[in-house]
């Protein structure tokens, strides 16, 4: 395990410490979580940002498809469908 020196204020100081403290853990295993979290917690954002880009890319290139394709009158298109196989069923 790598051991680093980093400068915090001595407020922040102090609540760590508190916090460990009632705890029951270490500064050092207080601090390690803590930045644990951040990063997930960031790396989770990201994530959520670029699912987000993909998810509004793929709406635009959808309207840019249903422009091209123009207008579709689903009501229409599945009574022709079904007049169609009543018709083939029809023994007449």
């Amino acid at each position: 395990m790598a051991k680093i020196n980093i400068s915090i204020p001595d407020e922040l100081l102090a609540d760590v410490d508190a916090l460990a403290s009632e705890l029951e853990r270490s500064r050092s295993g207080l601090v390690a979580e803590a930045t644990a979290r951040y990063v997930a917690s960031v790396k989770d954002e990201r994530a959520e940002a670029e699912r987000r880009t993909r998810i509004d890319e793929a709406m635009a290139e959808a309207r840019a498809i249903g422009r091209k394709v123009g207008s579709f009158d689903s009501t229409a298109a599945i009574r022709a469908d079904r007049d169609r196989d009543w018709k083939s069923e029809d023994p007449r």
